[in-house]
C-alpha cells in the first residue's frame, strides 16, 4: 500500500519537476575563478574573461528583459551583477543549456520594473540576497 502511494506521488511529481527549474543567481561565496572566468560552483553562471585578479564579494542584482514591455512571464535573464573585491564590476550570465530559452520572473517582489539604458522595459532586482532574484527556465516543449 505504502509503496503504491510513494510511486503515485512520483509520478504525479515528475511532469510538474519536467515542466520548468527555478534558479536564483549565485551567492558571491559558490563564485570561483576558472581558466580566466568567474563561474558558479555548478558551471551555470558564467563571466567574460576577467583579467583582476581577485574574487566577488558582493551581491549588487540582476536585470531580466522581457519578450515584450510589461511581461513578466516570457524574456531573458540578461545578467547577475556583482562588485569584486577590487572594486570591479562583474555580470555572470547564464549558461542555459539551450540556446536562449523560455524564461520568466518567479512571482515576488524583489523584481520592480525600470527603464534600460535604451530605454526599453527592464525588469530589475537588488535585493541582497542573490537567490532572491530568481527566474524560472521553461521547457521549450511546452
Amino acid at each position: 500500500m505504502i509503496s503504491r502511494v510513494v510511486i503515485l506521488c512520483l509520478l504525479g511529481v515528475f511532469p510538474i519537476a519536467d515542466a520548468s527549474a527555478e534558479f536564483g543567481c549565485p551567492y558571491p561565496s559558490s563564485i570561483k575563478r576558472t581558466g580566466g572566468y568567474l563561474q558558479s560552483d555548478n558551471g551555470a553562471w558564467k563571466s567574460p574573461k576577467v583579467e583582476f585578479p581577485g574574487f566577488v564579494d558582493t551581491f549588487v542584482g540582476a536585470v531580466f528583459t522581457p519578450t515584450e514591455a510589461g511581461e513578466r512571464r516570457r524574456g531573458h535573464l540578461e545578467y547577475c551583477t556583482y562588485k569584486a573585491a577590487n572594486n570591479q564590476w562583474v555580470n555572470l550570465r547564464f549558461q542555459a543549456p539551450e540556446p536562449r530559452p523560455s524564461m520568466s520572473l518567479s512571482d515576488s517582489t524583489h523584481w520592480v520594473p525600470a527603464r534600460g539604458p535604451f530605454d526599453q522595459q527592464i525588469y530589475i532586482c537588488t535585493d541582497s540576497q542573490p537567490d532572491n532574484c530568481s527566474f524560472t527556465l521553461d521547457n521549450p516543449q511546452n
